[in-house]
């Protein structure tokens, strides 16, 4: 087959192997964003449905756009609003998938690779953020240790 090695290459010792970049691997798997995402249209609804604050601490954002209404990094630069597919998958786009967050929650979310079901993260001190519970996502509480 002659054609089908427009993702591959060779390594040190000249044998054929595949490209495994992230781009490569979300196009044959099809994880990229959908239109609508593309677009914009989703986060909108997904911003305005959050009242355009962060779910998690809270964290205001100017209607509209984006950008935090006070908060800024440490560059001056007001911090960014995300959506976060709860997920991981980017073409799950239900509206109980989908949570606005700061760049700071989103970060840290992402850092834990937290998914329905974990056990709750350290710094939610035993209680789920309410947009776990008003999603009815499983999760675990880890029992304390020390009191």
């Amino acid at each position: 087959m002659e054609g089908s090695k427009a993702n591959s290459s060779l390594n040190m010792e000249g044998m054929e192997t595949m490209d495994t970049s992230k781009t490569y691997l979300r196009n044959i798997l099809g994880n990229e964003y959908p239109n609508l995402w593309k677009r914009g249209l989703i986060q909108q609804r997904v911003r305005a449905r959050a009242n355009h604050a962060c779910e998690e601490c809270g964290m205001v954002f100017n209607e509209g756009t984006n950008f935090a209404a006070t908060e800024t990094n440490r560059w001056g630069k007001p911090l960014i609003g995300t959506c976060h597919h709860i997920d991981g998958n980017r073409m799950n786009n239900l509206k109980r998938n989908l949570v606005y967050l700061c760049q700071r929650c989103h970060l840290r979310l992402h850092g834990s690779h937290w998914k329905p079901g974990n056990s709750l993260l350290e710094c939610w001190s035993g209680r789920p953020p309410l947009w776990i519970t008003d999603r009815n996502l499983d999760y675990h509480i880890l029992p304390r240790l020390f009191e």
